[in-house]
């Protein structure tokens, strides 16, 4: 092999063989055995085209003696001579390159332009043997390869998918041109049922006391005594029955001016006139005297109240929910039935951007149909409501003025939580069949008891010194799943819920009460055949 005539001898060498290239009869191409997916395609003038597989080689048989060989890029495909009339092209490197064939006159003899790729022979044979029910046509290009054909399903696809990924390196480096000839969609039915049922218990006592002793201490002091017994598990008393009672008991001496100490009695009132004395009026006809005394003072003063707060309240919730969803096999489809409600967060610069978090009944799947009546199904379900058992709220900011004195009040933010019950799986279902894709039981149970050290533990009488706070929620959910296999249909087949819907006359709102008009079904949305049962339905 020789490669040592330059570009530039081969160039000028051009222009001369131009007019005797023509004249050169055909030059005969041989790949090697099955080494090479190779072939060369020749043509009317002196340049042909060659494919070469990646590490393979290539036979060619030259009309006439070579003498020189020239290859643009030897790093993509080299050139070995045997004897002067056969050589031996290699693919060495993915990519595309040419190579001269010259004569010892330095005349043209082949010119080929060689493109080196990878070798998808095996591929295919590895995919029809695999797949067989599967057309594909497997080419590459550069690095990657691409398929095109045709395939029966979803799970044909992906299987021959899987494959070239295998042997590219990577789906990535895998162009799907393929054309699935079951277009079917898929229909999913959900069904999320969840029971709740809560029961709050609070009972709850406090007590105070307070006794003025002015008789042995100065003025106005005194003891006071009193019991503050909350409620821990649920914050405050939630209502109920709250009981109030007191009882008090006050001795009130008159002032000095009208009472005598040293005779233990009253002033005579010829002695003292004003406020502070008293008067007395007969009444002739009960023979009553009626004797109203002056101001007097506080002497002693006992009070007691107590609070006696009940509760107890039970509470059933029922959630249902039925999305329904329909996709292609093999595309993603979601479904968000609910809202989105604001949550500010703060960002640089002390500024506060607000983000919006979705709430409500959320569907999303990936159906794939792996035959006729087998599908699976990549299922994400979600149930979200607004709740204030995880809520946020920032504390109130107090203004004051230059003295201290509190002006004014901004209100902190309250940021709502959210209760969430979300489900993620991926199963195969036969077409029209049900199963529980996720189920939950719970039951959480919180109590707590307040009161004075030592006396509430008594018996019976620690009732007085103590309440108690209780709740228990039990929970039980349930996801159910049903796929269908289903095709498109003409709009005379479907029907919605606002069919035959009118509002009702004014005359009809105002004497009847009613919404809505009593409308006649249209015929052609009625069964066949006879029903025997209570038809119609009034809308309340």
């Amino acid at each position: 092999m020789q490669q040592t005539q330059t570009v530039k001898s081969f160039i000028a060498a051009v222009s001369c063989l131009a007019l005797s290239a023509a004249a050169l009869p055909n030059v005969a191409l041989a790949q090697v055995g099955q080494a090479t997916t190779g072939k060369a395609t020749p043509q009317h003038s002196t340049t042909q085209r060659l494919t070469l597989a990646l590490g393979k080689s290539a036979i060619v048989d030259l009309p006439v003696e070579a003498r020189d060989v020239v290859v643009a890029d030897p790093e993509i495909a080299d050139a070995v001579m045997r004897t002067s009339k056969r050589g031996f092209l290699l693919g060495t490197k993915i990519g595309e390159t040419n190579v001269f064939f010259l004569d010892s006159q330095g005349r043209q003899i082949l010119a080929l332009e060689i493109r080196v790729a990878r070798d998808t022979s095996e591929l295919t044979a590895l995919i029809q043997r695999l797949v067989p029910e599967a057309r594909v046509v497997v080419d590459s290009v550069n690095e990657s390869i691409i398929l095109t054909g045709d395939v029966p399903n979803g799970l044909a696809a992906d299987q021959v998918l899987r494959i070239s990924g295998q042997y590219a390196g990577g789906t990535d480096k895998v162009l799907n041109m393929m054309n699935v000839l079951s277009g079917d969609q898929v229909m999913l039915r959900v069904r999320i049922v969840e029971m709740q049922r809560s029961v709050i218990k609070q009972l709850g006592m406090n007590l105070s006391s307070s006794n003025i002793l002015n008789q042995l201490l100065p003025k106005d002091w005194g003891i006071k005594f009193a019991t503050a017994n909350g409620f821990s598990v649920n914050g405050a008393f939630l209502g109920g029955t709250t009981l109030d009672s007191s009882w008090a008991r006050n001795f009130i001496r008159p002032v000095s001016n009208t009472f005598d100490d040293a005779k233990s009695a009253l002033r005579d009132p010829s002695q003292y006139a004003g406020a502070g004395g008293y008067s007395s009026t007969f009444d002739p006809t009960t023979n009553i005297t009626k004797v109203t005394y002056g101001p007097g003072e506080l002497v002693t003063g006992e009070r007691t109240d107590s609070n006696i707060q009940a509760l107890e309240r039970v509470g059933l919730a029922r959630t249902l929910a039925e999305p329904n969803l329909t996709a292609t096999s093999g595309e993603p489809a979601k479904f968000l039935a609910g809202g989105e409600f604001p949550v500010p967060t703060a960002q640089e610069g002390n500024r506060v951007s607000v983000e919006f978090k979705p709430f409500g009944v959320g569907l999303g799947f990936t159906p794939i149909i792996l035959s006729p009546d087998r599908i699976s199904l990549k299922i994400s379900t979600e149930v979200s409501e607004i709740s204030t058992a995880a809520s946020f709220r920032q504390a109130d900011t107090l203004i004051r003025d230059a003295a201290g004195n509190v002006t004014d009040t901004i209100r902190g933010l309250s940021i709502p939580g959210v209760s969430v019950r979300r489900a993620e799986n991926t199963m195969e279902l036969p077409s029209g069949r049900s199963m529980v894709m996720a189920g939950l039981i719970q039951q959480a149970t919180r109590q707590s008891i307040e009161g004075l050290p030592g006396l509430k533990d008594l018996p019976v009488l620690g009732n007085l010194f103590r309440s108690r706070d209780f709740q228990s929620n039990e929970t039980e959910l349930v996801i159910i799943v049903t796929p269908y296999i289903v095709k498109s249909t003409t709009m005379d087949e479907l029907q919605t819920p606002g069919d035959g819907y009118a509002p009702a006359s004014d005359a009809a709102a105002l004497l009847l009460g009613r919404m809505n008009r009593m409308v006649k079904p249209d015929s052609k949305g009625l069964p066949k055949g006879r029903y025997r049962a209570p038809i119609g339905h009034i809308v309340n």
